[in-house]
């Protein structure tokens, strides 16, 4: 089945902005978010995985280019680039290729010259909720799940220490069985992996006692991950090798973590801009001054205009958070407020009923 388009999973038009993509992925992410009630984990995913190459530059023009086939560094295993515009998938949903799914319906694939296929940990998900100052630097968080894990004692192999292995004799040591059946066409086989030792040819002669031979185990891992910065949240990141651990060896599944950032007490969060309040006197805001304020990069004089009226916003560029796209940060935007004080001295009092004559 082929691969849907980027651009149709989140909705958008080719020549959509970085920020409607932005917007689009949002929008879904927090739709089908799999701790929200009614979430799809495997559209989540899919969402994600768009957004991780539409909102990067340089992927995007390679994907605009070449489609999915640029995602493993050109054409798809057993597959190729599109022509004329079509892409063409020839994979199976078990990573087999093209050579792989007629190599084993014909027979071709069996014997000697046989690729052995490796066992593939499932993905997982997990949540995180961090700092806006976490997202903002790119600081590392400790994160605790439960996920499979080689076992300990036997390393992922199945086997008792010390103990010998022996050849499979439900495959007499291939690896893989052979099934033949009749079709229209004549007699037909078909290569599949042994289930007895999932491809090794090889079995135990003694299970581990740790995990009764299979090679893995349930336990919970605690590890730091990095938080990419300028994530923000109902955003997500992978962690390679973070997944489940594969039955006697596999490659590991990846970690998807969804971010949700806490209410921050100062600034709050809009796209790449953040947004926070100040206070003036009345005097500073009809003769203009400077103003210490605070930003996530240290404090910073703020140059308040004279007459400026309560509500005002000041802009301040390159403030803000960093660009996912790994360029640029976005702007910082005070609003002012004008503070009209409640306890005045006999003298203010004096000096404001004068300005009141003044019509001031």
């Amino acid at each position: 089945m082929a691969k849907k388009d980027f651009y149709d999973i989140l909705g958008v038009p080719r020549d959509a902005s970085d920020d409607d993509i932005k917007k689009a992925y949002r929008k879904l992410a927090h739709q089908h978010h799999p701790d929200k009630a009614g979430g799809e984990e495997a559209k989540f995913k899919e969402v994600n995985e768009a957004y991780q190459v539409l909102s990067h530059k340089e992927k995007r023009k390679q994907y605009d280019a070449y489609g999915h086939a640029f995602e493993g560094g050109g054409a798809p295993p057993g597959g190729g680039a599109g022509f004329g515009g079509f892409q063409w998938d020839f994979g199976g949903g078990n990573g087999e290729g093209f050579s792989d799914i007629f190599g084993d319906f014909f027979g071709f694939g069996g014997g000697r010259g046989a690729r052995r296929k490796t066992n593939q940990g499932e993905d997982i998900q997990a949540s995180l909720t961090i700092e806006l100052e976490d997202s903002a630097f790119g600081r590392e968080k400790e994160i605790s799940l439960k996920r499979v894990v080689a076992c300990e004692r036997c390393h992922g192999s199945g086997a008792e220490p010390k103990s010998e292995t022996i050849s499979c004799t439900h495959c007499s040591g291939t690896g893989e069985v052979r099934k033949q059946f009749r079709t229209p066409f004549g007699t037909m086989a078909q290569n599949s992996i042994c289930t007895e030792c999932h491809g090794r040819g090889k079995v135990p002669k003694h299970k581990c006692t740790a995990c009764n031979g299979q090679g893995i185990k349930h336990a919970t891992d605690t590890f730091t991950v990095k938080i990419p910065q300028g994530i923000d949240s109902g955003e997500a990141f992978g962690v390679a090798g973070k997944g489940n651990a594969a039955p006697f060896g596999g490659t590991v599944g990846n970690l998807y973590v969804a971010v949700s950032i806490a209410k921050h007490p100062v600034f709050t969060r809009h796209g790449d801009d953040l947004h926070m309040k100040a206070s003036v006197s009345i005097s500073q805001a009809v003769f203009g001054d400077k103003v210490e304020v605070q930003t996530l990069h240290g404090a910073i004089n703020l140059k308040v205009p004279g007459g400026i009226q309560s509500g005002t916003v000041i802009r301040v560029e390159g403030k803000g958070m960093p660009k996912r796209a790994g360029y640029g940060k976005g702007d910082l935007l005070v609003t002012v407020n004008i503070h009209t004080p409640t306890k005045l001295t006999r003298r203010q009092k004096e000096l404001l009923e004068e300005l009141k004559k003044e019509n001031l």
